[in-house]
């Protein structure tokens, strides 16, 4: 059975710490807030016009391609293992 629950939380590691990662639907979409110190990161998904996922920052900022990137690959990631247990 596929992990959907809403407002599941969990921790991602950036830079050697630990950061809340939180699970949300906004909308029709699903977005994950990552619990910075300064400022919490909104991460979604994507689809680009080959119908291949990829993260993206909410709002876009190319600034962020590399952070949101790994982010993105850590949720993945968290997902991936869920889902196999």
């Amino acid at each position: 059975m596929e992990t959907t629950a809403m407002n599941d939380v969990f921790d991602i590691t950036w830079k050697e710490k630990q950061y809340p990662c939180k699970r949300m639907r906004m909308g029709d979409s699903i977005v994950f807030v990552i619990g910075f110190t300064q400022q919490p990161l909104f991460l979604g998904k994507g689809v680009d016009i080959n119908q291949e996922e990829f993260w993206v920052s909410i709002p876009a900022d190319s600034k962020l391609t590399r952070v949101v990137r790994e982010i993105g690959a850590q949720i993945d990631e968290h997902y991936r293992q869920a889902n196999a247990k």
